[in-house]
């Protein structure tokens, strides 16, 4: 009897594409995304009429940010590791539990203790399914598509952010901060329901930890669109994979620091420092910021979400460029962004003009969070991806735990506009240099084909 032929999971995706099995994964990881932006995002828009309500110093509330960020960052350390433990599916399970929960508690807060408890717990599981998201959308995806699917993913993110504020400048008139915690809540008890009944696993984890699995089957027939014979050995043949692995014994997180790798997780996790230091202090504070220079507050949650919004425009602007070109492409978003925020600080700007300059602003700010990601992404072979985007994000974590409490103290000092927004535009600059030289490592190491010839998969 003749042997079955080996179905090459990681062959066929790069030869079909994107396929609908993957097109599935990529929706249910957007609208999961969704429920992640939209919760990160409550605090922010809830802090004005929290500030009013508890009669609280903005200092306190900075702590606060910084608090959910340690939550983020905790999340983003220990998720990559469980993920590579019990699989994507699981993980990004837990991690909607895991910050549903929370929220649904907050709607009875009255403590900034009991909001600091409440937004950690939430933080460690919002973090935690951001990276685990992208390695799972990016295991569907040919290489040629992984920056793409990974910025669509992220695209979930800012929209439900941006939702949040459409929905605060209607619901906390009315109905006090706490109506944005019960939408919150319900949208992440659905998307956790909708996981459960139908997210898959990663092919690729499947196959290289449960080779026998009749799920590893099932998905394998769906992405192939036919039956596969009892017996089929499915595997997943990575070629960055084969060459990391001939290159270096070693294990898990010291993988990320062999040959070029390992310059390449330095440039990274500095590259997400810089851009948490830049977005995450307009993320937080722009609406109290806002308000400061006159802005009414409903008018001031809609530019809140005006700046994440505009962000989805340009995400989808450089994804394909970085496909095609690589990373180097995306320093043209820091370049324009910086001058953009200088512009937001001149003292009696007309509204158009704000609204403009918080537009552009956030293009290639909230754009160039989505972009790290899909950066990252390309570094990292299947067996580390995980870990990888776990670490990078973890120090994303921790420069988003600096940024709000930063923000906090230079508008507690009561610092002229003008001044706030060049310390706000500073990142920028270092952005710009971290990515060129992203760019040219990647071009000269990570830039190879997307497989290897059979003789030398087999060899």
């Amino acid at each position: 009897m003749a042997t079955p032929r080996t179905i090459d999971i990681n062959d066929v995706i790069e030869r079909i594409g994107l396929q609908r099995l993957a097109i599935f994964v990529l929706i249910l990881a957007f609208v999961m995304m969704m429920a992640d932006g939209y919760d990160f995002g409550t605090l922010s828009l809830a802090a004005p009429a929290i500030l009013k309500e508890w009669k609280i110093a903005r200092t306190e509330m900075g702590a606060v940010f910084s608090i959910t960020f340690i939550g983020l960052l905790v999340g983003s350390l220990i998720y990559g590791w469980i993920a590579d433990r019990f699989g994507r599916r699981f993980t990004i399970i837990f991690g909607v539990f895991n910050f549903a929960i929370p929220i649904l508690l907050t709607i009875w807060a009255t403590t900034v203790t009991q909001l600091s408890i409440l937004r950690f717990i939430g933080g460690v599981g919002m973090g935690g399914i951001v990276p685990i998201a992208y390695t799972l959308v990016s295991e569907y995806a040919p290489r040629r598509m992984r920056s793409t699917v990974t910025v669509i993913t992220n695209a979930g993110y800012n929209i439900g952010a941006a939702l949040g504020g459409l929905i605060a400048a209607v619901s906390i008139p009315a109905y006090g901060w706490q109506s944005l915690y019960v939408v919150g809540a319900v949208f992440s008890f659905i998307m956790a329901a909708v996981m459960i009944l139908w997210l898959p696993d990663s092919l690729w984890y499947l196959a290289r930890k449960h080779p026998d699995s009749p799920q590893l089957r099932r998905l394998a027939e769906r992405l192939i669109g036919q039956p596969v014979v009892p017996g089929t050995p499915i595997v997943a043949v990575d070629p960055s994979e084969d060459r990391s692995q001939k290159a270096s014994g070693r294990q898990g997180f010291l993988r990320l620091f062999e040959g070029s790798r390992g310059w390449a997780t330095i440039l990274l996790w500095l590259l997400f420092i810089s851009d948490s230091l830049g977005f995450f202090f307009l993320a937080s504070w722009l609406p109290v910021v806002m308000g400061d220079a006159g802005v009414a507050p409903s008018t001031a949650s809609l530019m809140a979400s005006l700046f994440v919004f505009a962000g989805l425009v340009g995400g989808f602007l450089i994804m394909r460029f970085l496909d095609g070109v690589g990373p180097i492409a995306f320093i043209a978003l820091p370049i324009i962004g910086g001058p953009a925020e200088l512009v937001m600080g001149i003292h009696g700007l007309w509204q158009t003009y704000l609204l403009v300059s918080i537009a552009v602003a956030g293009i290639c700010l909230a754009g160039i969070h989505m972009a790290v990601y899909a950066i990252a992404v390309r570094f990292y072979p299947p067996s580390i991806r995980g870990v990888g985007m776990s670490s990078a994000t973890a120090w994303g974590r921790a420069g988003g735990i600096i940024a709000p409490y930063v923000g906090g103290y230079l508008l507690a000092a009561h610092m002229p506009m003008q001044q706030l927004m060049m310390w706000a535009a500073l990142p920028c600059l270092t952005t710009t240099i971290l990515g060129m030289g992203l760019g040219l490592l990647y071009r000269r190491h990570f830039d190879a084909p997307a497989s290897l010839p059979i003789s030398e998969q087999t060899a």
